[in-house]
């Protein structure tokens, strides 16, 4: 059905009045919105219409984003709801990898902060993850990341290290807030400490913002460690798989054996069928 603008809008942008340089420097200025969309298919010249069709599409991916967004928070909005102030975030990426560093974040955020685009960084193509790591970090009021090596998961293993990543990050909060268990609450994902102000995520299925938001932060900048492996040991593609187990990997190790940050408590011989 064609679309229909209303009878009755408010043309508080003037379209009529503008020239179509003018009326593409306002979209590029102001938040979209239906009166924006029913003033320009209103005018007459051809131009607007293709204009407005385009802004309709954007106000309708916004609408889309918005309801994203609050399902997104509902968590946190519960834990604001009971009082608290102040909501940390602690995330862990490179859990499954066979090489490279695990990579813990704590994030805290404003309250309102809304940051279009987030989504766990697993869903995220890495051109996506480059442009949000940025915006987040400029909205982020706190922001701690830290590699965990591959020798420190083989003496401690997975959910050890995990666990006290989590701790020496939490430490250092600690340290830089005057912490108030009424008013501080902490989420964490996978792992975590049963504790009054906490709650654990164990899955991405569970959606959360500040964990969203954390997961892209420690993914990006593990993303960046393993670029920087890569060139140390440039004949296993740590750039290109970022220590998880492609057929490329399997065959590097088969040929050249292991790394220094090859995780030996990974099981290599059921991973690449490699008899060890």
């Amino acid at each position: 059905m064609k679309y229909q603008p209303r009878l009755q809008f408010e043309d508080k942008y003037n379209i009529k009045e503008k020239s179509i340089k003018e009326i593409r420097d306002l979209i590029d200025r102001v938040e979209i919105d239906r009166d924006l969309i029913d003033a320009l298919y209103t005018d007459s010249r051809k131009t607007t219409t293709r204009i407005a069709s385009k802004c309709e599409n954007i106000y309708e991916k916004n609408l889309r984003w918005k309801q994203k967004y609050k399902s997104f928070k509902n968590i946190e909005n519960q834990i604001y709801n009971k009082g608290y102030e102040n909501i940390f975030g602690f995330y862990v990426t490179g859990l499954w990898a066979s090489a490279g560093p695990l990579t813990i974040c704590t994030l805290k955020l404003n309250r309102f902060t809304e940051i279009k685009g987030i989504d766990y960084s697993n869903e995220l193509t890495f051109k996506q993850r480059k442009k949000l790591n940025k915006q987040i970090k400029n909205n982020a009021e706190y922001i701690r990341i830290r590699h965990v090596s591959s020798n420190k998961i083989d003496n401690l293993g997975l959910k050890n290290t995990i666990k006290n990543g989590y701790r020496n990050l939490k430490n250092e909060v600690e340290k830089d807030f005057n912490l108030d268990e009424e008013k501080d609450f902490f989420l964490y994902f996978k792992y975590g400490f049963d504790e009054k102000n906490s709650k654990i995520i164990q899955n991405t299925k569970k959606k959360v913002y500040i964990l969203a938001c954390a997961s892209i932060i420690a993914k990006v900048k593990r993303e960046n460690k393993m670029a920087e492996l890569g060139k140390e040991y440039p004949l296993y593609g740590f750039e290109k798989n970022n220590g998880y187990i492609t057929n490329e990997h399997r065959k590097a190790v088969r040929e050249n054996g292991f790394t220094p940050v090859h995780r030996r408590s990974f099981d290599f011989e059921k991973k690449l069928k490699l008899d060890l």
